[in-house]
C-alpha cells in the first residue's frame, strides 16, 4: 500500500489520465448492462405436464403421475419430486439442488422420461414445459371484439396469427392463449344414422383418417434433363371435402360422412375463459426466457402489436396492451431507485460542504463518490449483475460509505498540512512527506475496517434459494463499490490532495489543523467525553440496562419473509366449490369484475378462469384470477380493503387478494399462491381429506390467519361405468372396444388435422351434443357391435354416480393435502407459524398425519438460520482480524461493545418507523413491528460499520500509548482526534440513507426501506454511544487493554 500511494504521488498526471480513461470505459459498460426490476430469479425446477382428457384424478394418479414420479425419484441432484393429479391433467415438479444448471436438469429428466413413456396409456404424451423466469409473466394482452365478432374468429386470430408473430421476438419464452373458442372441425355422429346405414364407428373413423394421409411419391429422375418431384393431394382441406369423404367398401353402395354425421367448424370444449372490462376476451400471457431484458422485450412486443394492429387486425376487434404490464412497475421502481441514488448523493454533498467548510476538501471527497460508484458498476458484467432495484439499492446504501475512506484520509491530510504550514519554515516538510505521514497514520485502520465491512457482508452472499437470489446482488454491488472506494482513496485522492491543498488563511485552522466545523464538534464533544470518563462505571451500567431493554423490545417483533411489493396491480383469486361448471364460475367472476371495476382508483380488470390449453398453471374451472390495475396515487390500503369487501360479498365463493410478483414467488417456493403452505402427509386418502377439512376449520378460527383455503381437497361427483364382461361378450364386444366407443362419444377423438399455412385445426369425432347432455344420455348411449347390432350402455354396464377425489397431491412418494393461508392484517408470518404449530400440529398428529410448513415461512426460517450461523463465523474471523490490527485479543473484544450499541438503535428505529406501533404508546393495542429478511440483512451489515468506528478509536489509543501517553491521556486525546472523521463518516452514511427510508412506500423501495431503517437507527446509536461508551469502557478496563499492560501489572506487584 505504501508503494502504491508513493507511486501515485510521484506519477500524478498518469494517475489522473488513467482515472479518466477508466471512467469512460465504465460509462460505456454501464450503458450496455441489462436492466430489470429484480435480479433474475431462477428455480432449478423441471415441470412435466401430461394432458389426458377424460381421465379422473385417481386414474391420472395411478396410470400417469406415479410412473413418471417413480422414474424421477432417486435421480442425481434431485432434492424433491412433487406431483398433482387432477381430472385429465398431471403435473410432476422435479426440484434440483439450487446450483444445478437448468439445461443439465432438463436433460436428466428427459432421459428418465424416455424410459417410462412406453408404460403410459395410449395417446398420452408427457411434455416438459418451457423454461421461463419465476417472475417471467411480463405482460397480458387482451383481444376484444364488437357484437358482430365471433369468439371463434377472435381465438383463431390470437392463436394462429398474433401468437406466432410474438413468438418470433427474441426473449419470448412462452405464450399461452385463453378465452374465445378454439376452432376445430367437428364430426358429430348420430348413432341412429349409423344404425340405419349399417355403419359402425370404426368404419367412420377409417374413412376420415385415410383421407388425412400424407404419403411421399418420390420424383422423376430425368424428364427432358429436369428432375420432377411428385406431390400428392391426399388430405382433406375443407368442410366440403370432409363431408363428401366416402366410407369405402360398404355393401349398400356409396355412403359419405355427411350421411351419418354433421360436419361443421365450431369451438373445442373449453377448460377456461377470459374477459376484459366486462367484455368477452381472448387473453395472451407473454412470458420471457430467463435473462431477457424485460423493458426491451416489452417495447419489442408493443412495437409488434402496433404493427399487427395496423396490418392484420380485422374491423371490430381491438387489442389492449394494458391488461397487465410488469414494465410499468419496473420503470417506476428504477425511476425511484435512480432518484433515491441521486438524492442520497446530493445529501452527502451538502453534509460534506457543511462539515468541512472548505471547497477543495469537499470536492476531493465528492469526486471519490461518483468514481467509486462508476468503477463498481463497471464490474457488474464480471459478476453477472444487471441494473435492478437490488443492485441500485446496494449502491444507494454504499453512497455514504464510499466517501468514508476518502473523508478520513482528506480530513487527516488537511489537518497535517495546516499544522505543517504553521511551523517555522526551517521545520516544515514537503507535501509528499506530510501526505505519506498522514497515510501512515490511517492506512491500517481504513484497510482493516474495509476488510471487516466486506467480511460482514459475506453472509448475504451465501444466502441460498430465492432469498439469496434477491439479496446477493445487493451485497455484491455494495462490496464492489466499497472496494472501488478503497482503491480511489489510495490512488486519486492523495494525488488531488497534493495538487489542490493549500495552507488555510485562517490562523486558528493553521494552528489546530481543524476547520471551524471540526473545532465546533470538538467543543461540544469534549465536556461529554470528560463526563463519561469520570462516571465510567455508571455509564457502562446504564448502557447495559438500555441494551437489555432494547433486546426485550426486539423480542416482541414479528417476522416475515419479504415485505409486500408496491405494485400497481392486484391479483384477486375467486374460487367456487370444486365441481362448479365453467359457465357458472365465469358468471360469478364476471360479477366480481363488474363490482371491482366501478371502485374509484381501479384502472382496468382482466379475468382468467380455469386454464388455457397446455398451460402450466393447473387451475380448475372452479377458480378465477382477476388482474386489477390501480392508480398508485390513491390510498392503497383503503382501495385494497374496498376490493376485498366487494368480493367477500359474493356468495358461495372463497377469495384472496395479493400482488402478481408476490404470488409468483410464493408459487415458486411451495406451489401455492399464499404465503404459507401447510402440507399434511398421510397414507389414507379419506383420512387426509378429513384432516385437511379439520385443519381448515382450526385455521379459520385463529385470529392470526386470513384466506385459509383447503376447498380443493374435497370429493366431487362423477359418473362411474362398470362393465359387465358377459353382457358385452353376448354382443361381440370387449371392455376395451366399449370403452373406446364411450370415449369417442363423450370425450371425442382427434382423427387428423387440416393445415392452412400456420393454422392447424383439429378434426375431432364425437357424438351429437344433444345425445350426451345428461346422466340418462350416458345410460342410453348406443354401442355398435362388429356385426352392426346396437345395444344401450345401460344394458351391458352399471352406470351410477359416486364421489371421487377432486385433486390428489404427492410429495416425494407420500400423499399429502395442502392447506394455504396468509397472515391476518394485524398478524405476521412468525406469529402465525408459531400459532399453527401450537394449535394444529397436536390435532394432526392425533389423526395419524404429519405436518410440514412450506412457502415463504420456510424460506424465512432458512434465511434467518443461515444468516445467524454465517454471522457467528464472521464474528470469529473479525475478532481474529481485530486482534491482529490492535495487537491484543482484549482490545478486539472491547471493539465488539459496538455490536449491542448498533442493535439498540436498529431496534428502536424499527419500533418508531411503524405507525401502528407508535399508536400503542397512546393507548391503542400493541401491534408488533415486522422484521423481514431485509431487516435482518440490515442488522448484519450495520455491525461492520459500528466495528469500524471502534477500531479507529482503539487503534489511535494504542498508537498514542506507544508514543508515551498515559492510558487516560491516550483515550482522551485519541477520542478528540478521531471524533471529527467518525462523525463525518457516520453523518454522510446516515443522511444518505434517508432517501431510501422516504421511498419505502414507493415501487422499488419495499426491500431497501426496511434495510435502511435498521442501518439508520443502528448507525445513529452506534456513532453517538461509540464516542461515549468506548472511552468509558476503555478507562474502566484500562489495565486489561493497555498497550503497556505488562508494565502496569508489574507496577501493581
Amino acid at each position: 500500500m505504501n508503494f502504491l500511494i508513493s507511486f501515485c504521488l510521484n506519477n500524478r498526471i498518469t494517475v489522473i489520465l488513467l482515472t479518466i480513461a477508466l471512467a469512460v470505459i465504465g460509462i460505456f459498460v454501464i450503458k450496455n448492462t441489462p436492466v430489470d426490476v429484480f435480479p433474475e430469479l431462477k428455480v432449478p425446477r423441471v415441470t412435466i405436464q401430461t394432458e389426458s382428457s377424460g381421465l379422473t384424478a385417481e386414474e391420472v394418479e395411478q396410470y400417469i403421475t406415479i410412473p413418471i414420479s417413480s422414474a424421477m425419484n432417486g435421480t442425481a441432484g434431485v432434492k424433491a419430486v412433487r406431483n398433482s393429479s387432477g381430472n385429465g391433467l398431471s403435473f410432476v415438479w422435479v426440484d434440483f439442488d439450487w446450483d444445478t444448471d437448468i439445461y443439465r436438469a432438463r436433460q436428466i429428466v428427459t432421459e428418465r422420461l424416455a424410459a417410462v413413456r412406453d408404460s403410459l396409456p395410449e395417446g398420452v404424451s408427457p411434455e416438459l414445459t418451457p423454461i421461463v423466469s419465476v417472475t417471467g409473466e411480463i405482460m397480458l394482452i387482451a383481444l376484444t371484439g364488437d357484437k358482430d365478432t365471433s369468439p371463434l374468429d377472435m381465438r383463431q386470430l390470437a392463436e394462429y396469427k398474433l401468437r406466432n408473430r410474438l413468438l418470433g421476438i427474441p426473449g419470448v419464452g412462452q405464450i399461452t392463449v385463453l378465452g374465445g373458442r378454439l376452432p376445430e372441425y367437428q364430426i358429430l355422429y348420430d348413432p341412429n344414422r349409423l344404425k340405419q346405414n349399417k355403419v359402425d364407428l370404426n368404419e367412420l373413423k377409417t374413412a376420415i383418417t385415410e383421407s388425412q394421409s400424407t404419403i411421399p411419391a418420390g420424383y422423376l429422375e430425368d424428364v427432358a434433363g429436369q428432375e420432377l418431384p411428385i406431390q400428392q393431394d391426399s388430405r382433406m382441406m375443407n368442410l366440403e371435402q370432409i363431408r363428401r369423404a366416402i366410407l369405402p367398401g360398404h355393401p349398400s353402395g356409396t355412403i359419405r360422412v355427411e350421411d351419418v354425421a354433421s360436419v361443421s367448424i365450431d369451438g373445442a370444449p373449453r377448460r377456461g375463459d377470459a374477459g376484459f372490462m366486462q367484455e368477452d376476451a381472448v387473453i395472451l400471457s407473454i412470458q420471457k426466457v430467463p435473462g431477457a431484458n424485460t423493458l426491451a422485450l416489452t417495447q419489442a412486443v408493443d412495437d409488434a402489436v402496433k404493427e399487427f394492429s395496423q396490418s392484420q387486425l380485422p374491423k371490430g376487434m381491438k387489442l389492449h396492451t394494458n391488461a397487465y404490464r410488469q414494465s410499468d412497475f419496473i420503470e417506476m421502481s428504477l425511476e425511484n431507485g435512480m432518484e433515491t441514488l441521486l438524492i442520497a448523493g446530493a445529501v452527502v454533498m451538502i453534509v460534506l460542504f457543511l462539515t468541512l467548510l472548505n471547497v477543495r476538501t469537499a470536492l476531493i471527497t465528492l469526486i471519490s463518490m461518483p468514481l467509486s460508484v462508476l468503477f463498481g458498476m463497471a464490474m457488474f458484467p464480471l459478476f453477472g449483475l444487471a441494473i435492478n432495484i437490488m443492485t441500485l439499492g446496494g449502491l444507494a446504501v454504499a453512497v455514504g460509505d464510499v466517501v468514508d475512506n476518502a473523508i478520513i484520509f482528506v480530513e487527516i491530510a488537511w489537518r497535517h498540512l495546516n499544522r505543517n504550514a504553521a511551523l517555522p519554515p526551517e521545520q516544515r516538510k514537503s507535501k509528499y512527506e506530510v501526505l505519506m505521514k498522514a497515510k501512515g497514520e490511517i492506512i491500517g485502520s481504513i484497510s482493516f475496517s474495509s476488510v471487516i465491512i466486506l467480511l460482514v457482508f459475506t453472509p448475504v452472499l451465501f444466502l441460498s434459494g430465492l432469498e439469496g437470489q434477491f439479496f446477493r446482488p445487493l451485497g455484491i454491488s455494495y462490496m464492489l463499490a466499497l472496494l472501488a472506494s478503497l482503491i480511489v482513496a489510495v490512488t486519486i485522492t492523495p494525488v488531488l490532495c497534493y495538487i489542490w491543498f493549500k495552507k488555510s488563511k485562517n490562523e486558528a485552522t493553521r494552528e489546530s489543523g481543524d476547520s471551524f466545523s471540526a473545532r465546533l464538534i470538538k467543543r461540544v464533544y469534549t465536556p461529554l467525553l470528560d463526563l463519561c470518563m469520570k462516571f465510567s462505571k455508571t455509564v457502562c451500567a446504564v448502557m447495559a440496562a438500555i441494551t437489555l431493554l432494547a433486546l426485550w423490545l426486539g423480542s416482541s417483533f414479528g417476522t416475515s419473509f419479504l415485505p409486500p411489493f408496491n405494485e400497481d396491480c392486484y391479483t384477486v383469486f375467486v374460487s367456487t366449490v370444486p365441481g362448479t361448471s365453467l359457465d357458472e364460475t365465469t358468471r360469478i367472476s364476471r360479477q366480481a369484475m363488474k363490482d371491482i371495476q366501478h371502485i374509484p382508483g381501479v384502472l382496468s380488470v382482466a379475468q382468467r378462469t380455469g386454464r388455457a390449453e397446455n398451460d402450466a398453471h393447473a387451475e380448475p374451472v372452479s377458480a378465477s384470477e382477476l388482474l386489477v390495475r390501480v392508480d398508485l396515487k390513491q390510498d392503497q390500503k383503503k382501495l385494497r380493503e374496498e376490493i376485498k369487501k366487494r368480493i367477500d360479498n359474493i356468495p358461495g365463493t372463497s377469495s384472496m387478494i395479493g400482488y402478481p410478483l408476490a404470488h409468483r414467488i410464493s408459487s415458486a417456493l411451495s406451489g401455492s399462491n399464499s404465503e404459507i403452505a401447510i402440507n399434511i402427509y398421510g397414507t389414507d386418502l379419506p383420512q387426509l381429506r378429513l384432516a385437511a377439512q379439520k385443519a381448515r376449520e382450526i385455521l379459520s378460527s385463529m385470529p392470526e390467519v386470513a384466506d385459509a383455503r383447503a376447498n380443493r381437497e374435497i370429493m366431487v361427483d362423477t359418473v362411474r361405468i362398470q362393465y359387465n364382461p358377459e353382457a358385452l361378450a353376448a354382443y361381440g364386444l370387449t371392455m376395451a372396444n366399449a370403452a373406446e366407443q364411450v370415449s369417442t362419444a363423450m370425450n371425442g377423438q382427434k382423427l387428423g388435422e387440416v393445415i392452412k399455412n400456420q393454422d392447424h385445426w383439429n378434426i375431432v369425432l364425437r357424438q351429437e351434443p344433444n345425445l350426451r347432455a345428461s346422466m340418462d344420455d350416458v345410460k342410453n348411449l348406443e354401442l355398435i357391435s362388429p356385426d352392426k347390432r346396437s345395444v344401450k350402455l345401460d344394458d351391458v354396464a352399471h352406470v351410477y354416480k359416486e364421489e371421487i377425489s377432486n385433486l390428489i397431491l404427492r410429495d416425494n412418494t407420500m400423499r399429502k393435502a395442502m392447506i394455504s393461508c396468509n397472515p391476518a392484517p394485524d398478524s405476521n408470518l412468525g406469529d402465525l407459524a408459531q400459532a399453527c404449530r401450537e394449535k394444529l400440529d397436536p390435532v394432526m398428529n392425533a389423526m395419524g398425519c404429519t405436518v410440514d410448513y412450506d412457502g415463504t415461512i420456510k424460506a424465512r426460517e432458512s434465511a434467518s438460520q443461515r444468516l445467524y450461523l454465517l454471522g457467528s463465523i464472521v464474528m470469529v474471523l473479525i475478532v481474529l482480524l481485530l486482534s491482529s490490527a490492535l495487537g491484543s485479543v482484549r482490545r478486539a473484544m472491547l471493539t465488539l461493545v459496538n455490536i449491542p450499541l448498533c442493535l439498540v438503535g436498529g431496534i428502536v428505529a424499527v419500533f418508531l418507523a411503524s405507525p401502528e406501533t407508535l399508536s400503542s404508546l397512546f393507548g391503542d393495542s400493541y401491534i408488533p413491528p415486522i422484521l423481514s429478511v431485509a431487516s435482518i440483512v440490515g442488522f448484519v451489515t450495520v455491525i461492520g460499520f459500528a466495528i469500524r468506528s471502534g477500531l479507529i478509536l482503539l487503534n489511535r489509543y494504542r498508537d498514542l500509548e506507544h508514543q508515551g501517553r498515559s492510558l487516560e491521556d491516550a483515550i482522551r486525546e485519541g477520542s478528540q482526534e478521531r471524533v471529527v472523521p467518525i462523525i463525518m463518516t457516520s453523518l454522510t452514511t446516515v443522511l444518505g440513507l434517508l432517501p431510501l427510508i422516504w421511498a419505502i412506500d414507493k415501487p422499488g423501495g419495499e426491500l431497501l426501506g426496511p434495510l435502511a431503517i435498521v442501518q439508520f437507527g443502528g448507525l445513529v446509536s452506534a456513532t453517538i454511544l461509540n464516542l461515549l461508551i468506548i472511552p468509558a469502557t476503555a478507562k474502566l478496563f484500562g489495565r486489561w487493554i493497555s498497550a503497556r499492560r505488562k508494565e502496569l501489572i508489574k507496577k501493581d506487584v
